[in-house]
């Protein structure tokens, strides 16, 4: 079994230096190792979903995106079922909409899902889809018109308005570029028109363009990503460098959150794991026909990979904003995904202030979407591979019995850090 590397995390803090345009860098270290203290517990609060003997609206075939409506009600996209399902706070199904089609309202290629106020909002290609709670249409748009430069990769909601993340399309060239340009603005629901940019970036800015013409994403790549809370402000993380940044909506440089860490090398041990890994993912269906053929990804792909292989591990990659400002920050020991192979998920969690409010790991089979209220929503698979939603409550670890109430009227120690009253 591979060792865990260790990183340190350095989050943003009220206090820190300023320069002449107001943006503020802050350092606060993270003693490391964590003591025991620090570990948090998950206490499991809600799973929805069924093999093959339960409520149909509980099967899923897959789920890739979960929201939390106005009354608590949970709402969950399929892309391969093309619906909506919406399940009581207790996980009781209520209704569903969505299907394949061309017609007003119906789905090709369904993404993502965002959830304010009385309306849904479901990317789709180069479209976002407005519903109201019940599922009723409202309306499509295509933002900045259908030029076709845009794809709507991710929605997110504001106090402000809607956020999108678009995929920038390189014109027609014979070539692709080894970059999708990531613009982030928001969405007029009306129109479609477009806000100015808050921020651009690249997704994968390590992806190689090789003389063959193909892609490849070399081992120990950086993975950049943004989220907004509930103000308006937007994060994006800066992958290998060590830090992220929070730009006011505006795309105003806010302040940088740095981190303290000892890079750690890549080794030539680490580089043979991503070789294993790699061949045994070619033994799934889809991807046996690409590793076989003479010439393919074992021939070309694979030695690609390893030769232009980062050679620092980087802090973090993924992470989650909650709508009051927390983080929930993706500790890494290979960014190269080894989903499987029974590692933890080590992920960090920091305060809208930068306090470190404690560590926790994150089973293997669970991949988070959401953090609210000191809660995670997201999508865990069981030994079948059937999807459920599963919310979990981060938890001191003196302090894991499902439902307790304490006398100040706050459920678990970190619902009384987030300052955010029970809706249960």
């Amino acid at each position: 079994m591979a060792k865990l590397l260790t990183v340190a995390l350095l989050a943003a803090a009220c206090t820190g230096t300023s320069d002449s345009t107001g943006d503020e860098t802050a350092q606060n270290r993270i003693s490391e190792p964590v003591s025991s203290e620090q570990q948090l517990s998950l206490v499991e609060e809600l799973r929805i979903g069924s093999a093959l003997d339960g409520d149909q609206g509980e099967q899923f075939s897959e789920v890739i995106g979960v929201e939390i409506g106005p009354s608590g009600e949970i709402y969950s996209l399929s892309g391969r079922d093309n619906d909506v399902r919406v399940f009581s706070p207790a996980g009781n199904f209520l209704r569903s909409w969505g299907r394949r089609g061309e017609g007003p309202g119906d789905f090709q290629r369904p993404h993502d899902l965002a959830v304010a106020r009385d309306t849904v909002a479901i990317t789709d290609g180069d479209r976002v889809h407005f519903f109201d709670l019940a599922g009723r249409f409202l309306n499509s748009v295509w933002p900045g018109g259908q030029s076709g430069r845009y794809s709507v990769d991710t929605i997110l909601s504001t106090d402000l308005g809607w956020v999108v993340g678009l995929g920038v399309r390189q014109a027609a060239s014979g070539t692709r570029g080894p970059t999708v340009p990531q613009e982030v603005r928001y969405l007029v629901p009306v129109s479609g028109a477009l806000g100015e940019t808050i921020i651009t970036y690249d997704r994968v800015p390590d992806r190689v363009q090789l003389s063959s013409g193909g892609l490849i994403t070399p081992a120990f790549a950086r993975f950049v990503d943004h989220g907004v809370d509930r103000a308006g402000n937007v994060y994006r993380s800066n992958g290998m460098d060590y830090e992220m940044s929070v730009y006011s909506s505006k795309g105003v440089l806010r302040r940088t959150v740095r981190m303290d860490v000892e890079p750690v090398s890549v080794t030539d041990d680490m580089l043979e794991q991503v070789r294993l890994s790699q061949i045994e993912s070619c033994r799934i269906p889809g991807r046996r026909r690409l590793c076989e053929r003479p010439g393919g990804f074992l021939d070309t792909g694979l030695p690609a990979v390893l030769a232009h292989a980062n050679r620092q591990v980087p802090a973090f990659d993924r992470f989650l904003v909650a709508p009051d400002g927390h983080l929930l920050i993706r500790r890494v020991d290979l960014v190269w995904d080894q989903a499987g192979q029974g590692y933890p998920r080590p992920y960090d969690l920091i305060s809208p202030d930068g306090r470190f409010l404690g560590r926790v790991n994150l089973p293997t089979d669970f991949r988070p979407l959401i953090l609210r209220d000191g809660r995670v929503f997201g999508v865990a698979h069981d030994e079948l591979d059937v999807p459920y939603i599963v919310k979990y409550r981060l938890a001191d670890p003196k302090d894991v019995t499902p439902g307790a109430k304490r006398q100040d009227g706050v459920q678990g120690r970190l619902s009384l850090i987030a300052g955010v009253p029970d809706h249960e």
